[in-house]
């Protein structure tokens, strides 16, 4: 009998254990940034309803400003907003848009899952490969899977690639279209139906208007460095290049 309750609260400690570190190893994913916001016009405003989180950007102080699974990102009618996730991928965001950011990253900055709901607005991705990584773009009509290329995507459910491979899916339908360069698709307002093609090198510069916006050339570079414990509890680095305006 002795014995029993020996490997009872054996047992018990072990599962108290194992709970603690689950629960340490949640936090420290919930605690690491999927995104920074590299560079940005004013007006863009960050928010998160599960934390009560409410910023508007400011240049002098926001360069670099973290993102996290589940904040949204908003630019105003005249905003611009340059993100960069831990993977290197780009989003560059045009005004008049919104976005919720859903992610995990893992131990290293090559280890994360990404899905953005495109609420409002228009994007342009510039997604690294990603290898068994997840990284998909969802609107209330479409949803477009990627593995590593640079395309658009509106909230409307229109999709064009400049270059890789997107496959794009009707929400409600289920349909799937894989579309390649110089390629788009349009998802109906019921989400049922794609209707796609390609498109002229005109047609392509047009879409791609507006995204030189985001010139860097006018704007000093600077390293930004993101620490953070790994699951074993040791402390990692991701470097992350940043631009601030030159005053001079």
């Amino acid at each position: 009998m002795k014995r029993t309750f020996e490997y009872f609260y054996t047992f018990l400690f072990l599962i108290v254990v194992l709970g603690l570190v689950s629960s340490e190893l949640a936090f420290n994913k919930a605690d690491r940034p999927i995104a920074i916001v590299k560079h940005f016009k004013p007006s863009v405003e960050l928010t998160n309803l599960e934390i009560d989180k409410n910023l508007m950007l400011d240049p002098e102080e926001n360069i670099g400003e973290q993102l996290f699974s589940g904040d949204s990102l908003i630019t105003h009618e005249e905003g611009f907003a340059l993100v960069v996730f831990m993977d290197k991928s780009v989003a560059k965001v045009k005004p008049s848009s919104l976005l919720i950011l859903r992610g995990e990253v893992g131990t290293s900055s090559k280890e994360m899952s990404t899905r953005i709901e495109l609420d409002r607005g228009e994007v342009f991705f510039e997604v690294q490969p990603q290898g068994g990584n997840d990284f998909e773009v969802a609107t209330n009509r479409s949803l477009a899977s990627v593995k590593g290329t640079n395309f658009g995507n509106r909230s409307d459910g229109f999709v064009w690639v400049k270059e890789g491979q997107v496959d794009v899916t009707a929400i409600n339908s289920g349909q799937t279209v894989s579309l390649f360069e110089k390629m788009f698709a349009r998802v109906d307002e019921q989400g049922n139906e794609i209707n796609s093609g390609t498109l002229s090198d005109e047609e392509i510069s047009n879409l791609d208007d507006g995204y030189e916006e985001m010139n860097e050339n006018d704007l000093i570079q600077k390293e930004l460095i993101l620490r953070f414990r790994d699951a074993n509890g040791q402390l990692r680095e991701i470097s992350i290049d940043l631009y601030e305006k030159n005053d001079n």
